[in-house]
């Protein structure tokens, strides 16, 4: 493991067990080891390391091939790949933390639910905005508003899901995600399909 990740594990670690401002960076460096100065080499405040716990959590979508490649398969293959990434990085055990985290410290760091919003659903909402828009494009949409959609179907994923695991339900199974995949490109395909 690099330093880095070193860094921001530990962070992560502390933050759950101690709350965002129970957590201060000389905390962090006794507990990695290192010194105050690498770490401020790679973070040089405490809200640029949360941002980098983010940004560790949307590398996950990062996963899914660039625009090109997903928006010129067929509607529903690129609803499964967009939905299979989406589920993947937001039911994740990392992703629930940080939203309990978020949660917990909302009254006195509104700006770390804020970080975690732009990092992740924000920009999820953006790439999938951007496919619906290429889709209506080419004709396989109808769709008069994009954000609206976009809710509808990453709502359908993992919304319900989310909440049960960020109030202490177990993950849900493979079986039980690609369930709700299949049951989200169903309904929209029936609600923004072309010809539906």
């Amino acid at each position: 493991m690099d330093r880095r990740t070193h860094y921001l594990d530990t962070a992560l670690r502390l933050f759950i067990e101690h709350g965002y401002n129970g957590v201060s960076m000389d905390t962090i460096v006794a507990e990695a080891g290192g010194s105050k100065a690498t770490l401020y080499r790679y973070f040089p405040s405490k809200e640029a390391l949360f941002g980098g716990i983010v940004d560790d959590l949307q590398r996950q979508l990062a996963a899914v091939p660039p625009a090109p490649d997903y928006i010129d398969l067929p509607l529903q293959e690129g609803l499964r790949l967009l939905g299979s990434a989406t589920a993947d990085a937001a039911l994740s055990e990392r992703a629930i933390v940080l939203l309990r985290l978020a949660a917990g410290e909302y009254s006195r760091f509104p700006a770390l639910a804020e970080l975690l919003f732009t990092q992740s659903p924000e920009r999820s909402y953006e790439r999938f905005r951007d496919y619906l828009e290429a889709k209506q494009h080419q004709g396989e949409v109808d769709i008069a508003d994009y954000q609206i959609a976009a809710e509808h179907f990453l709502a359908g994923l993992v919304g319900h899901q989310q909440l049960r695991m960020l109030l202490g339900a177990d993950s849900p199974t493979p079986d039980q995600i690609n369930d709700r995949i299949d049951a989200a490109i169903a309904m929209f395909t029936r609600t923004y399909g072309v010809g539906r």
